[in-house]
């Protein structure tokens, strides 16, 4: 020691050495800490590099103790640069590492962020929290919404309103808004994001003038989410759950309309890919909501649990991953990839980002074209023609939801293979942290590493194809529009899609078959003909039939003899109550009971009508009242003609 002294003393030089070497060495430590905590990357090529790593730290720590102990300046000039030099690149590579797998590790959130508006009506003389007194206030029951009542409960607590005011559950959000409206409570305990999944409802189009927030509580709860590694050959499903939400960090978005929900299945083993777009009108039993049935895009009402039961019960397919994307991310994803390629089906314009028209529309044409992040979430948007904003060539087309669905698989599948064959450090940092911000899943960095090797193979065969190794095959689910009874929304004539039998069971059955759980058909015979070019069939389009649901017409004003023999055909116990109304003539229905388009299968009691008397006696008496105040009125009227 006192020779090292001795020899520092005399060369003061030597402690720059002994600065820079120690930085490599802390720097190629926590590079190797680095390179062995990412599971399922090149674990040999990993390990190889740790070894190396090691070997080059002994090699130079030896060279350093030399360089102590006999080199001269310039030798020692030379290490310090070199060791600067080393420092620099081990350090560049341990902030890469590190940036990507924090990147990687974002997509998956640990928490959750419930946020409880308390909410009341905008003619309220309730103006804060401090204010509820003998009032009664509307929460989530535990059973329908856990983490919302949880949050509800706390803010009850918090502010001590249990003692002076009625708290009473509720089974689902719509039903604790209706009940604000129609007055049977005075203070709603909601999601703090209810305006934007309730004005899409003509019911509560205005609901965000018609309700004032006077509080908010909001809490941090860690996910439930089991481990759910399978093996990297093993087919697998993937949800994904597209929201057109303002609301920048995704992690506190706990209740959605689930506008664009599709599910893809995936086999590692073939590099098939089935993609199904389903319509959010769907008419489907929804899970959280004791089944009752309704649109699809009301599952999301409950959270991603609520949108993924509904569909493993519906579809009898477990899905084993969700991604919950807001669309607003497709802008600056397709620009970090400087675009994508699509064959666009019809020419047409849309909105911005930002829901602006004028200036901003955003206009795309037909054909094939690289994309740009705006105009690709236009076609991810777009439903129909917008004449009041756009001329003629911009609007000559038919779109509808299915349509929709499909612009999004064109989306979703140009965005994939253009990552695969143009992913490189410059763009994998921007397109991680635009995941990150805008991205939820159930998957772990764990599980989204176990499947490294399967998109690399994807990669490398696409590159060497040059074209792409994935087979997307699209399935459709076909529909038509039937006006039926919300029970979620105690409303009727709600648009919905009910979907045909025979197009769900082929569908069903195609994932399923890609899933490795059913055996292919195998077609045994082909026929072509050179004049009619082959088109590959979607899976799920065709020419379908079965029996139409039949629901409850609309009976005020008809005749009672109408409903009589409407019960009679239908086997519907009637009870026939009568009205007396000098306005409306004899046997017509006034109201009922059962309300329009309410599903007959579904009836489980007797429909009520009430039928008016006419009372002719009634109106006679009014007759001669107004005829006696017509004769007073023209007496006074001679009598002032003869006064002076």
């Amino acid at each position: 020691m006192k020779k090292f002294i001795k020899r520092i003393k005399k060369k003061p030089i030597l402690i720059s050495t002994i600065i820079f070497f120690s930085l490599f060495l802390f720097s190629s430590i926590f590079l190797i800490y680095s390179i062995l905590k990412i599971a399922n990357i090149e674990n040999l090529l990993r390990y190889l590099i740790s070894i190396i790593l090691v070997l080059v730290i002994i090699y130079f720590l030896l060279e350093t103790i030399k360089v102590i102990f006999k080199a001269k300046k310039p030798l020692i000039i030379i290490m310090d640069v070199l060791f600067i030099l080393l420092f620099l690149i081990t350090s560049y590579a341990c902030t890469t590492i590190n940036n990507i797998y924090g990147g990687i590790s974002n997509i998956y959130k640990e928490s959750t962020t419930y946020e409880v508006n308390a909410i009341v009506k905008t003619n309220s003389n309730i103006n804060s929290v401090s204010d509820i007194e003998n009032n009664t206030i509307g929460i989530l029951s535990k059973e329908s919404q856990k983490e919302i009542n949880e949050v509800s409960s706390e803010l009850i607590n918090d502010n001590k309103l249990e003692t002076k005011n009625k708290i009473k559950e509720y089974d689902s959000s719509n039903e604790m808004i209706n009940a604000l409206y129609n007055d049977e409570i005075d203070v709603a305990l909601i999601e703090s994001n209810y305006v934007s999944i309730y004005s899409s409802i003509d019911a509560f189009k205005n609901i965000s003038s018609e309700t004032k927030v006077i509080g908010k509580k909001d809490k941090k709860i860690k996910k439930e989410n089991e481990e759910n590694v399978k093996d990297k050959t093993e087919p697998f499903t993937i949800l994904i759950l597209g929201m057109d939400s303002t609301i920048k960090d995704i992690s506190t978005v706990t209740s959605f309309n689930a506008d664009s929900i599709m599910l893809i299945t995936f086999n590692p083993k073939t590099y098939n890919t089935t993609i199904l777009s389903i319509p959010r009108d769907t008419y489907v039993p929804i899970s959280c909501s004791n089944n009752l049935e309704s649109k699809i895009t009301h599952s999301g009402w409950g959270g991603e649990s609520c949108v993924i039961s509904t569909l493993e019960n519906w579809m009898d397919i477990k899905i084993d991953y969700y991604v919950k994307v807001n669309f607003t991310a497709v802008v600056n994803l397709v620009d970090a990839i400087g675009g994508i390629e699509v064959d666009v089906p019809y020419s047409f314009c849309e909105q911005n980002s930002n829901r602006e028209w004028g200036e901003n529309t955003v206009y795309v044409k037909k054909g094939l074209q690289t994309l740009n992040g705006e105009q690709a979430l236009a076609l991810s948007r777009n439903r129909h023609p917008n004449p009041n904003h756009c001329s003629e060539e911009w609007t000559n087309y038919y779109s509808d939801d299915i349509i929709r669905g499909q612009n999004q698989q064109l989306v979703l599948s140009a965005l994939i293979n253009k990552i695969t064959k143009n992913l490189n450090m410059e763009n994998v940092n921007s397109i991680l942290n635009i995941i990150g911000t805008n991205v939820d899943t159930n998957m772990k960095i764990n599980e989204i590493t176990n499947y490294y090797s399967v998109v690399k193979d994807i990669a490398i065969n696409t590159l060497n194809e040059n074209g792409n190794a994935i087979n997307f095959e699209r399935l459709q689910l076909s529909t038509y529009g039937k006006s039926l009874y919300d029970p979620l929304l105690n409303l009727s004539g709600m648009s919905m899609q009910i979907y045909y039998k025979e197009s769900f069971k082929q569908i069903v059955n195609e994932m399923k078959i890609n899933l490795g759980l059913l055996e292919p058909t195998i077609i045994k015979s082909f026929s072509f003909s050179v004049n009619n070019p082959y088109k590959e069939k979607i899976v799920g389009t065709g020419v379908f039939n079965q029996y139409d649901i039949q629901t409850v017409p609309n009976f005020v004003g008809s005749n009672k003899s109408v409903v009589e023999n409407w019960a009679y055909e239908n086997n519907i116990q009637l009870i026939i109550e009568y009205e007396e109304s000098n306005q409306i003539s004899n046997d017509q229905v006034i109201s009922q009971s059962i309300r329009p388009t309410y599903r007959i299968d579904k009836i489980s009691e007797p429909l009520k009508i009430v039928v008016s008397i006419y009372t002719q006696e009634d109106n006679y008496e009014n007759q001669n009242e107004d005829d006696e105040n017509t004769i007073e009125n023209d007496e006074n009227s001679i009598i002032e003609d003869f006064l002076p």
